[in-house]
């Protein structure tokens, strides 16, 4: 049982990195563009940058998350954690399901007009500012790391953090590599349905997490109780 609800509490946070890695946003956009006309290094390149400003992100709410409220046993402070993960996560959700359903870029057409800077630096960097700072991103690591921390604490207990942040880690780089492999070798692939799959899969990902929270405040309303809701 004890093994179970460790693989499931790491698999949340390997889900974390990956939904927050795959939103077909600006940076993703970036990184197929520039891979396609200037090879993969350049999505390599721009994944890095993104990469590395989600980690510092999911870090920054799961260190701060730990130490700010240590008081994890208790049940009010949950309560606040797992409606806040309701309020955020399903509108993004339902953000991403509206948007698979627009018409996203056509076609390799829309690349023509783009230019490849010459060293990989600038698509690190660009990867990382145009990540770092869309307020979207924000909002999302606030969202899923504010489900994920009371029910991590209360499973994997003061490691809970440096757990979260290596299985977002591998959340991240599982993205990258993906996108990479296609850009590298089925760049044909890439068009509306690629783009209208990932949101979808995103979407979805994050109304699973958003009812996970739903669930939680509807069953401490049925049976209230002083003990923490992620372990009744």
């Amino acid at each position: 049982m004890m093994l179970t609800s460790h693989i499931y509490v790491l698999s949340l946070a390997y889900f974390m990195g990956l939904a927050g890695a795959a939103a077909i946003g600006p940076v993703n956009m970036l990184a197929i563009r520039r891979g396609m006309m200037g090879g993969w290094r350049h999505t390599l390149a721009c994944g890095a940058g993104s990469a590395s400003s989600d980690l510092i992100l999911a870090s920054t709410a799961l260190l701060g998350g730990h130490y700010l409220f240590s008081g994890r046993s208790s049940p009010a402070l949950q309560i606040v954690l797992v409606a806040i993960g309701v309020i955020v996560l399903y509108p993004l959700g339902i953000f991403y399901l509206v948007h698979a359903a627009k018409e996203p870029l056509r076609s390799r057409r829309h690349f023509n007009a783009d230019t490849v800077p010459p060293h990989l630096a600038t698509d690190v960097v660009a990867g990382f500012v145009l990540n770092i700072l869309n307020p979207l991103t924000m909002i999302y690591w606030v969202g899923v790391t504010s489900n994920w921390l009371p029910l991590a604490q209360s499973v994997l207990g003061s490691k809970a953090p440096r757990w979260g942040i290596l299985m977002v880690a591998a959340g991240l780089v599982t993205w990258f590599t993906t996108l990479i492999f296609v850009v590298r070798f089925i760049p044909d692939r890439i068009g509306p349905p690629f783009f209208r799959l990932v949101n979808v899969a995103l979407g979805l990902i994050l109304l699973g997490f958003a009812t996970f929270c739903a669930v939680l405040l509807y069953r401490h309303c049925l049976y209230p109780s002083a003990e923490p809701i992620f372990l009744n």
